[in-house]
Formats: C-alpha cells, sequence, structure tokens
C-alpha cells in the first residue's frame, strides 16, 4: 500500500532542543535508538524494513495509520526492543502540522514505556483499533502533562486541527460510523475536555456539540469517564493499570449490542 516509502528520500527531520533532549534521555534510559521515518519519503532501516511491509499488509493497521498524523511503533526481536515513530507526510501536508508538533507526542507514548507503562497490545484484526484508542485515552493525559512540564508548546498545532475538523462538520451528515469510529471519537472527546478548557480555542464547544450529536451516547461515556479519571491519572503501576480497565469498560459499554 505503500511501496514509496522504500524508495524516495528526504533530509532527517531536524528537532528543537527540547525534543532532542527529550529523545536522547529515552534512547538511554531504554539502550536503543529512536528513528523517525516520514511515509512516504525517508528510507526505512534496512533491520526494520520486513517487520513494517508485514504491518502495512495488514488492512486495519495501514487503515489506523491512513487516519493519523503519526504514529508510534514498537517492536521487539530476539529479545532486542526497536522503536519508530512514523510520520503520515500526506496528512501533515493536509494539516500543515510541523513534524516537531507531532513528534512530541509520539515522544510522549515513548516516554511512557520507557517507564514501563505499555499500551495494550496490538492484535490484527477487527478489533485492533479498539486497543489503541483504549491507550490512547489514558496516555494522552500523561503525556500532555509531561509536555507541560517541560515547556513544550503543543496546543497551538492540535487546536487548529480541531479548529479545521470542527469546520468540515459543519453541514455534513450525522452518524455514529463503525466500532473504529465510534472508539476514536470516544477519545477525541476525552483529549478535548482534558487538554482544552472552555474557549481556549474558537469553536471549542461547537465541536464538541458536533461530536455529541453524532454519537450521543459517546459524549454521556466521555463526561462519565472524566469524571472517573480527573485526577487519578498518575505515574503508578496500579494506578495506570486501573485507568486502562476503566477505559476499557467505558469503551465497552459504548460498543455494547
Amino acid at each position: 500500500m505503500w511501496p514509496a516509502f522504500l524508495f524516495a528520500m528526504q533530509l532527517p527531520v531536524a528537532l528543537p532542543p527540547v525534543l532532542e533532549q527529550w529523545k536522547s534521555e529515552i534512547e538511554a534510559s531504554t539502550f536503543q535508538r529512536i528513528e523517525i521515518v516520514r511515509i512516504p519519503g525517508d528510507p526505512i532501516p534496512a533491520e526494520d524494513r520486513d517487520v513494517l511491509i508485514s504491518y502495512f499488509s495488514k488492512p486495519d493497521f495501514a487503515g489506523s495509520f491512513q487516519r493519523a498524523q503519526a504514529m508510534t511503533f514498537r517492536y521487539e526481536r530476539a529479545g532486542k526492543t526497536r522503536s519508530l515513530i512514523l510520520l503520515n507526510l500526506p496528512r501533515m501536508q493536509q494539516t500543515q502540522n510541523s513534524p516537531a508538533a507531532l513528534i512530541s507526542h509520539e515522544l510522549g507514548h515513548l516516554w511512557l514505556a520507557s517507564l514501563g507503562f505499555i499500551p495494550p497490545v496490538y492484535e490484527p484484526g477487527p478489533r485492533a483499533c479498539l486497543g489503541i484508542h483504549i491507550g490512547d485515552m489514558v496516555q494522552h493525559m500523561l503525556l500532555r502533562a509531561e509536555s507541560d512540564r517541560r515547556g513544550i508548546d503543543w496546543r497551538p498545532s492540535y487546536a487548529r486541527d480541531y479548529q479545521a475538523a470542527n469546520d468540515t462538520l459543519r453541514g455534513a451528515p450525522m452518524g455514529a460510523g463503525d466500532n473504529c469510529f465510534r472508539a476514536q471519537r470516544l477519545s477525541l472527546m476525552l483529549d478535548v475536555r482534558t487538554g482544552f478548557e472552555h474557549g481556549a480555542f474558537p469553536g471549542r464547544e461547537e465541536y464538541l456539540d458536533a461530536l455529541a450529536k453524532q454519537d450521543p451516547q459517546a459524549e454521556a461515556i466521555s463526561i462519565e469517564l472524566i469524571e472517573e479519571l480527573d485526577g487519578k491519572v498518575q505515574l503508578d503501576p496500579n494506578g495506570y493499570a486501573w485507568a486502562l480497565e476503566r477505559a476499557r469498560s467505558a469503551l465497552e459499554r459504548l460498543l455494547a449490542p
């Protein structure tokens, strides 16, 4: 599906000092190197090529990547962990987001993994996307807090994305969509509400209203889940496991027949 990524070539991504420092800290603590790959465009490291080709041949994985601007890809082989930040170049060009804004988010996921806070294991199949969104609901709260602590200005890029999404929804047909879209919408509702205060960007409330009209049940469950998790998601193994379970339970309620 993405044959061009094996052949085209670009200059390496230049990171701001604050992100270069964070990346270096993660690499030092995990004894590995984090690779940043724009797809299509950058050459894939030889040792990762067959694994990525295998994953991109799976429709559910390729579909998840096509909808994302960036994705963290971690795998193990012969006891060695490899970490790649995959940037979706066509989606980035659509949004005009800088690589740094997306990389900072993905570094947050890798930082959590370096501390032992692992998202649900990716299992290929029709429910693969659900594990991704369960992990995001919890991990996004933690990585945003760490980004703020490090002084990373991540909000403008995400606010621009949400505003653009809100403009797209005006006049669009309403509908809940399939399970993957419902799970993604639930995670998005949490992101907007917990990452941005009331009035933090023009259209915040209008955007949340539009999402709620698409899926009223997701709106109700998102508010309940925020009330459960607010102030309780910490860098603690037991608390993290509890939060993942609450997110899983919320999604199961949303998708129950």
